[in-house]
């Protein structure tokens, strides 16, 4: 998907729509999960996307500060672009981008250098595909009313667990809907 033509919608409980990014945030409850993106590829492009927040969390004092959700958001929406971790050590130095685990995310509220690099080598593509009109999961029985009606908030719809981050907390999942398309999870899991 083109970087200029993506939109982001937001609300309360949005639900992945062909050339969209959909941004919402409620109280999903303690399922774990402070955030999550979901992104359906198709071949290898980006065709849709959401991010979750779950306010479940945000309502404590532990990440009721602008600092996590800031962080949490930014994170979130770069993996729907196409962004992937710089570093998922809790305890290491902040890299200075919210694309970066962390114990302390004071530093890191927003992408840093090497994020928008990344994101021009993604865009810069010379093919004439665009996924603006297109949906996933064509042909396969079921996998497009899968893919139109998940919601998505439970790992069990998530698929198979493809990383782990440094704690042993699954990080990135992956739901083969066939023909080429997928759709991949991120989650930052709620620390205590």
């Amino acid at each position: 998907m083109e970087l200029l033509k993506k939109t982001i919608a937001s609300g309360d409980n949005r639900k992945a729509t062909s050339g969209m990014v959909q941004v919402c945030n409620r109280t999903y409850g303690n399922n774990g999960w402070l955030g999550i993106a979901s992104i359906w590829i198709s071949g290898t492009h980006i065709t849709q996307g959401t991010v979750k927040l779950n306010d479940t969390y945000f309502n404590t004092a532990t990440y009721n500060t602008p600092a996590w959700r800031n962080m949490v958001m930014c994170q979130e929406i770069g993996h729907v672009f196409g962004l992937d971790h710089q570093d998922e050590v809790f305890g290491n130095a902040n890299l200075g981008t919210c694309m970066d685990y962390t114990n302390d995310p004071s530093t890191n509220q927003h992408p840093n250098l090497h994020d928008y690099e990344q994101l021009a080598l993604i865009y810069a593509h010379l093919d004439t595909t665009t996924t603006l009109s297109q949906s996933t999961a064509s042909g396969k029985p079921g996998a497009a009313a899968l893919a139109q009606s998940g919601d998505f908030e439970n790992a069990s719809e998530w698929g198979k667990v493809i990383r782990t981050s440094s704690d042993g907390s699954p990080s990135l999942y992956v739901r083969d809907l066939g023909k080429g398309d997928k759709i991949f999870t991120f989650v930052i899991w709620a620390r205590n």
